[in-house]
C-alpha cells in the first residue's frame, strides 16, 4: 500500500484520514469537508458545499484495506452452515441453468419443489443472485460463487458508507463509518450465520441512497445526484424485498430533513420524481408480485410470528469482551456492548457540544442517524409489541424483527461519521484508530464458520435439494412455503410422497399416440393423436402465466388434482399442442413501466451529461438492459432442443414418448431423463431405470428408483400427465464409444416383474438406441 502513496503526498493523506478535523488538500486528495448551506452562512463546521463531491483513489484503497478482515471466513476451503446460505446457492445455480437455456430473467425455476416448478423470482428480488450466477457460467461453482458475492457485498457497502458518511465528516469520518457498518456484528451474522446472500447485499444501497439525496439538495445542479438516487432506489428494490419496505419511510424523512437543513423546499418534488422514477425502473419486478402475490403461499397474509422474535430488553446487548454470536435459528440477535457504547459516545459528545454552544458537524445527519438506530434498535424488542401489534398488516411481513438491525447498521454509520469530528483536537487522531481497531475485533474473531460440503455435481443437479426439503417437511427451498401455489392442497410435507389412498384408475379407451416434438426451459410443444378427447398434464404446478394452445388457437390452462397441476384439454383427433409459462398482465405492464422509465432516466441523463461523467454510459447500458431483457422476454435467444423420440408403452400404466441424454456436470456421469406420459392412476409405486449396455449385452451403468428422483412415485401420476424423470448413471473409468440405452419399469412386490412393453422386445427394456459416451 505504501507503494501506492509516494513521499510527501503518502504522509499527507495519513495525516489527513486519521486527522479528526481534516483540512483539504490539493489535486486528487482534496477531501471536501466543512461545508456551507445556502440561506443559512457560509463556511463553518455546519454548513454543505456546492463543490462535487468526488472520493480520492487513496481513500478507496483504505477502505478496501480495512474491509478485507471480514472475508476470512471465505478463504476456507468449501462452504458453511447456515439458515439460509445453501437455499440461495441452488437459486444461483438455477438461475445460471437458465442462462445457459438463453432466459435472462427466469420467473419460474421449474426443477424447483420437486420438479414441479415454482415461481421463486416472480417473488423474490432477483438482483442480488445475477453476479453470482455470472460467476457460476465462467466457472465458479455455485457455492463458491455466493462466496465471491458476499464477498463483494462487503467491499460495496463498506465503499458506500465510506462515500456518504465522507461527506459531512471528512476522510476520517467516512473510513471509521466503513469500519463501523462493516463489522457492525448483524451485518457478519447475515452473511455468515444466516447466509442471506440478497439481505446482506441490500446493505449496500441505503448509504448510496441517502449519499445521492444529499448531494441533490446541498447542490447546484441536483439532476445528477437524483438519477443516481432513482438507480439506488430501484437496485434495493431489485435486491430484497424487505429492506425496501423498511427504507421506503426512512428516505420519505430524510428528504423532509434535507429539505428543511437546506432551505431548498423546492427541491422535494424533484427528489419524490425520483424516487418515483426508482419505482418505474423496479417495475418489472415488484409489479407482478404485488399482483400475483395472492396465488401463493404469500398471500395467506402475515402472521404474528415475529413476537416470538421479540428481544426482552434483557438480552439486547451481549457484555462479552468478544462478541459471542447466537447459534443458526436464533430467535434474536442482540447488539454488541461496543456498539451501543460508540452511540452513546457520540451522542454525549453532541449534547456537550451544543451545552457549551458550539455548532455540532452537521448536526441535521448527525441527528438523523441517531434517531434511526434508536428507533431501530427498539423495533426489535418487546418493548416495541404495542407497536407492532396494529402494523402486523405490514410489520408481519418481516418476519423477523431483527431485520431492523440493517437499520441500526446505517444510524451507527452515521454515529461512527460523526465521531472523530466531535474529538478534541489534542489525542483525537489516536482515538478514531483506536476506535476503528476495536470496533473491527471485538466482533471478527468469534465468527462461528462451520464447513458444509456443497460439491458442485449436487448443486447443478436437484437432487440433493429435494431430498433436503424431504427431510425438513418444506418445499421449494425454503422455510416457510411461501411460493407454493393455493391451488395445491396437498400438505407440503408430502407432496414428494407417495399419494394415500392412491388406487387403480381405468385404463383409456384406446391408447393416444404422443410425440415430443421440441422442449425449452419452461415450454413444450407436443403432438397429440387421440380417439377420444383428453386432458394433458404438465408437471408443473398451475400458476398465471402458464398458457397453451391447440392448433395454434388459445386453449385454456387450469390447475388439477391435488397438487394443481397445469392442465389443457385436447379435443379427439391429431393436434399440436403448445404449452408454456409466459406473460401475464401485470407482467406486461411492470416491463413496459420499466422500459418508460428507463428511456426517462436515459433522456434525463442526455440532458445532463455535462453535470459529471458517467451518466451517458450508464444510460446507455440501461437501455441496453432493457432492451436486451424485453427481446428475450419475448422469446429472441431462448434455446429449444429436440429430445429422441420414443413410442412404447409399458403394459396400460405409461408411455415413454422420448429421452435426451447429456453429460452430468461436476463428475463423471451421464444424465438420462425419460419422458413418461401416465395413462392412467395407479395404486403401486413402480420403480423406473435406465441401463447403459455395451455391445456383449452387459450392463455397465445403471440407475433405479422411483421416477423424478424418488419423489414423484407413480401413486403421484395423474393421467396425461407429462413426467420428465431424470436418472444420472455414474460412469466406470475408461468408458467411452458407442452404448445402447435401455429402460423401463418394474414393481417389486409381491414378486420383482419388469412391465411388459409394447412393441415387445427380447428382454423386457425398451431399447432407447446408441448413444456415444467421449
Amino acid at each position: 500500500m505504501d507503494a501506492l502513496l509516494p513521499g510527501r503526498r503518502r504522509s499527507a493523506w495519513l495525516a489527513t484520514a486519521f486527522s479528526p478535523h481534516p483540512s483539504p488538500l490539493s489535486g486528487e486528495e482534496r477531501e471536501s469537508i466543512p461545508f456551507s448551506v445556502p440561506g443559512r452562512g457560509a463556511g463553518g463546521e455546519g454548513g454543505i458545499s456546492s463543490r462535487p463531491n468526488r472520493l480520492s483513489p487513496y481513500g478507496v484503497w483504505w477502505v478496501i484495506l480495512l474491509t478485507l478482515p471480514a472475508l476470512w471466513p471465505l478463504l476456507r476451503s468449501g462452504f458453511f452452515v447456515s439458515d439460509d446460505g445453501r437455499f440461495h446457492v441452488y437459486r444461483i445455480a438455477a438461475l445460471a441453468e437458465a442462462w445457459r437455456q438463453g432466459v435472462l430473467y427466469p420467473r419460474l425455476f421449474p426443477e424447483f419443489g420437486f420438479g414441479y416448478g415454482q415461481a421463486v423470482l416472480n417473488f423474490y428480488a432477483p438482483l442480488s443472485y445475477y453476479p453470482a450466477a455470472l460467476l457460476a457460467c465462467v466457472g465458479f461453482g455455485p457455492a463458491a460463487a455466493m462466496q465471491l458475492a458476499l464477498a463483494f457485498g462487503f467491499l460495496l457497502a463498506a465503499l458506500a458508507a465510506y462515500g456518504y458518511a465522507r461527506s459531512p465528516w471528512g476522510p476520517a469520518g467516512g473510513m471509521l463509518a466503513a469500519v463501523a457498518y462493516t463489522y457492525f456484528p448483524y451485518h457478519l451474522a447475515d452473511a455468515y450465520l444466516r447466509g442471506a446472500l440478497p439481505e446482506h447485499f441490500a446493505f449496500v444501497w441505503p448509504p448510496l441512497i441517502l449519499w445521492a439525496y444529499a448531494n441533490a439538495f446541498r447542490g447546484e445542479k441536483p439532476l445528477r445526484p437524483l438519477l443516481w438516487g432513482a438507480l439506488a432506489w430501484a437496485a434495493l428494490i431489485c435486491t430484497h424485498n424487505l429492506t425496501a419496505l423498511l427504507m421506503a419511510p426512512v428516505t420519505l424523512f430524510y428528504l423532509l430533513l434535507m429539505a428543511w437543513w437546506t432551505g431548498r423546499w423546492r427541491r422535494l418534488p424533484e427528489a419524490f420524481g425520483s424516487l418515483a422514477l426508482g419505482l418505474g425502473l423496479s417495475a418489472a419486478f415488484w409489479l407482478p408480485s404485488l399482483a400475483e402475490s395472492r396465488y401463493v403461499g404469500i398471500g395467506l397474509g402475515p402472521s404474528d410470528g415475529y413476537q416470538r422474535h421479540l428481544a426482552p430488553p434483557a438480552a439486547l446487548v451481549d457484555f462479552s469482551p468478544l462478541y459471542r454470536y447466537p447459534p443458526t435459528g436464533a430467535l434474536y440477535h442482540p447488539l454488541s456492548w461496543l456498539s451501543v457504547l460508540l452511540f452513546w459516545v457520540v451522542v454525549g459528545l453532541s449534547v456537550w457540544r451544543l451545552a457549551r454552544r458550539q455548532t455540532a458537524s452537521a448536526m441535521p445527519p448527525l441527528g438523523f442517524g441517531l434517531l434511526l438506530a434508536a428507533l431501530s434498535v427498539f423495533m426489535t424488542t418487546t418493548l416495541a409489541l404495542p407497536v407492532w401489534k396494529p402494523l402486523t398488516p405490514v410489520l408481519g411481513h418481516l418476519q423477523y424483527p431483527w431485520r431492523f438491525l440493517t437499520l441500526a447498521a446505517v444510524g451507527l454509520l452515521v454515529s461512527a461519521g460523526a465521531l472523530p469530528s466531535s474529538l478534541p483536537q489534542k489525542g483525537g487522531r489516536a482515538l478514531t484508530g483506536i476506535a476503528a481497531l476495536a470496533l473491527l475485533l471485538v466482533p471478527l474473531p468469534t465468527i462461528p464458520v462451520q464447513p458444509l460440503s456443497m460439491p458442485d455435481a449436487e448443486v447443478w443437479a436437484p437432487d440433493r435439494m429435494w431430498r433436503e426439503d424431504a427431510e425438513a417437511g418444506q418445499i421449494g427451498a425454503t422455510w416457510t412455503g411461501e411460493f407454493l401455489p393455493l391451488t395445491v392442497t396437498e400438505q407440503r410435507w408430502a407432496v414428494g410422497r407417495p399419494r394415500v389412498g392412491a388406487t387403480d384408475g381405468l385404463a383409456p379407451p384406446s391408447r393416444p399416440t404422443m410425440r415430443l416434438t421440441q422442449i425449452g426451459y419452461a415450454h413444450l410443444h407436443l403432438e397429440v393423436e387421440s380417439a377420444t378427447p383428453m386432458s394433458v398434464r404438465l408437471h408443473q404446478f398451475f400458476l398465471p402465466g402458464w398458457i397453451a394452445a391447440v392448433d395454434g388457437r388459445p386453449a385454456r390452462t387450469y390447475p388439477t388434482g391435488e397438487l394443481g397441476l397445469v392442465t389443457v384439454d385436447v379435443p379427439a383427433g391429431s393436434h399440436r399442442v403448445e404449452a408454456r409459462f409466459g406473460p401475464t398482465p401485470a407482467r406486461t405492464a411492470g416491463a413496459a413501466s420499466s422500459v418508460f422509465a428507463a428511456a426517462l432516466w436515459a433522456i434525463l441523463a442526455w440532458r445532463g451529461r455535462r453535470l459529471g461523467k458517467g451518466l451517458t454510459g450508464a444510460a446507455v447500458a440501461l437501455l441496453a438492459l432493457m432492451i436486451a431483457f424485453g427481446l428475450n422476454g419475448l422469446g429472441v435467444g431462448q434455446r429449444t432442443r429436440q429430445p429422441m423420440p420414443v413410442e412404447a408403452a409399458l403394459e396400460d400404466v405409461a408411455l415413454l414418448i422420448g429421452y435426451e441424454t447429456a453429460p452430468a456436470r461436476g463428475q463423471e456421469a451421464l444424465d438420462v431423463t425419460l419422458y413418461w406420459f401416465a395413462l392412467r392412476e395407479v395404486a403401486t409405486n413402480y420403480k423406473a431405470f435406465v441401463h447403459l449396455v455395451g455391445e456383449d449385452g452387459q450392463i455397465i451403468a445403471q440407475h433405479d428408483g422411483d421416477p423424478v428422483g424418488g419423489f414423484t412415485p407413480t401413486t403421484r401420476w395423474r393421467p396425461g400427465e407429462i413426467v420428465p424423470d431424470r436418472h444420472r448413471l455414474p460412469l466406470p473409468d475408461g468408458a467411452k464409444g458407442v452404448y445402447r440405452l435401455k429402460a423401463g419399469l418394474y414393481r417389486l412386490e409381491p414378486s420383482l416383474r419388469n412391465l411388459t412393453v409394447a412393441p415387445p422386445s427380447p428382454d423386457g427394456r425398451v431399447d432407447l438406441g446408441p448413444v456415444m459416451i467421449r
